[in-house]
């Protein structure tokens, strides 16, 4: 749902030219005095003045009609006062209505990431203190260049130049490394779903082996930490990005997209044969949410609520940075911090007017500065940081991810602690 909000009733300002008092008080009596004196001269000298049907005329005529004219037109205003009223209040009521269904989050139930086989550079803190950082390197591949990039240096998986097919052999056995570092953060929390709830696993994965060799790859973990059974394993890239997470919250309102899904990205890149982008990364994240309504059901613990995402072209950031906001039912001085990706030194730069304009005045960590560009799986390494960061003192971090020439805006919010 792309809410318009131009599209949305606007309320109407209320009348405010009532008729003058002082003007129609003038009127009136000026009215009546010219209605005594037309009875005075229109009354026929043949009918006797002192009787009660010469005083009843005297009085009703030059008073009743003068009246009834003012108050006819006091009448029309407040009757359009009281249209533009009941008007307001029926198109508050229908915004009400909108927005409460557009602002119903999705419960962030647990994410795992890696872009680093070393454990202790996996955290949001190597990433905001700087002890993590996007180097130089040496290539593998034989012809290859110096490259500003990450790969992942797993344990057992030789690193030498080779082969497009070398690639291959290596990405079997990361994406394999990957699965099962994903899974084995994730079970616990997979184990505990309530067996009626549909579980949708969607694998977005980008590298050398086909779907059908990365689901092989994957049932096997699955099946190697004994996990529950997921309805389907699906290939689409419906979850390619934020604008998935709007239509399912879609899907929400009218009653359907009652699963829960588990969001597999993973980007790894030709390293034995050719060198990676310069600026890219290595990475898998996992992340498992569900409606927030069915979380709150089935009695599910979350870790985070995360927002309609809003997508706008960075000319009209404003729109996308004051909608997510709106959404998340947050000002921007409660958002502290926050994570980008994907955007490059002048995209950044159209998106810091506006946001310092809402009171955004934090600047987002860079993924990209220090991680590297994690493909298909940053958007969703954005999300899995941001949950990371929320703290009894943080509540709130916002996600900015660049899709094509347009920004994608989203708040990840702390759960909400009981009354």
């Amino acid at each position: 749902m792309a809410v318009d909000f131009s599209l949305l009733p606007p309320e109407q300002p209320e009348p405010d030219d009532p008729p003058s008092l002082f003007v129609w008080t003038v009127v009136f009596f000026a009215l009546a005095l010219a209605g005594v004196f037309a009875t005075l001269l229109l009354w026929s000298k043949n009918l006797p003045t002192d009787t009660w049907k010469f005083r009843t005329t005297l009085i009703l005529f030059p008073v009743g009609i003068p009246a009834l004219l003012v108050l006819r037109l006091h009448s029309r205003y407040e009757g359009r006062k009281e249209s533009v009223e009941m008007g307001n209040e029926a198109a508050g009521q229908f915004n009400n209505r909108v927005f409460d269904a557009a602002a119903i989050p999705l419960a962030l139930i647990a994410g795992a990431y890696r872009f680093s086989a070393t454990q202790k550079e996996n955290t949001v803190e190597a990433i905001r203190t700087g002890s993590l950082k996007l180097d130089t390197k040496d290539p593998i591949a034989r012809d290859g260049e110096q490259v500003k990039a990450r790969w992942l240096v797993v344990p057992g998986v030789p690193l030498r130049s080779g082969s497009k097919r070398d690639d291959r052999e290596r990405h079997c056995k990361v994406a394999t490394w990957l699965f099962d570092e994903l899974l084995d953060e994730l079970a616990s929390q997979i184990q505990t779903l309530h067996p009626q709830l549909d579980l949708v696993v969607h694998l977005l994965i980008s590298n050398r082996l086909t779907f059908q060799e990365n689901e092989v790859l994957w049932n096997a973990s699955w099946q190697k930490h004994s996990l529950r059974h997921a309805s389907r394993v699906d290939a689409t890239k419906d979850f390619s990005d934020f604008n998935s997470l709007d239509r399912w919250l879609d899907q929400v309102i009218e009653g359907q997209g009652r699963q829960v899904r588990l969001i597999v990205a993973v980007q790894l890149h030709p390293l034995l044969s050719s060198s990676p982008p310069a600026g890219a990364a290595e990475a898998g994240v996992a992340l498992l949410l569900m409606p927030d309504a069915l979380a709150g059901q089935h009695d599910v613990t979350r870790t985070a609520r995360l927002y309609r995402p809003v997508r706008a072209a960075f000319a009209k950031s404003n729109d996308a940075l004051s909608n997510a906001l709106k959404w998340a039912g947050v000002v921007a001085a409660e958002i502290p911090s926050g994570w980008q990706t994907g955007l490059d030194a002048t995209q950044a730069g159209a998106l810091r007017e506006p946001a310092v304009r809402l009171g955004l005045t934090a600047r987002p960590s860079d993924l990209d500065q220090s991680v590297g560009y994690a493909g298909v799986a940053a958007p969703w390494l954005a999300v899995a940081c941001a949950a990371e960061s929320l703290t009894g003192d943080v509540r709130n971090q916002i996600i900015l991810a660049r899709h094509a020439e347009s920004v994608d805006c989203a708040v990840l919010s702390a759960p909400r602690e009981p009354a």
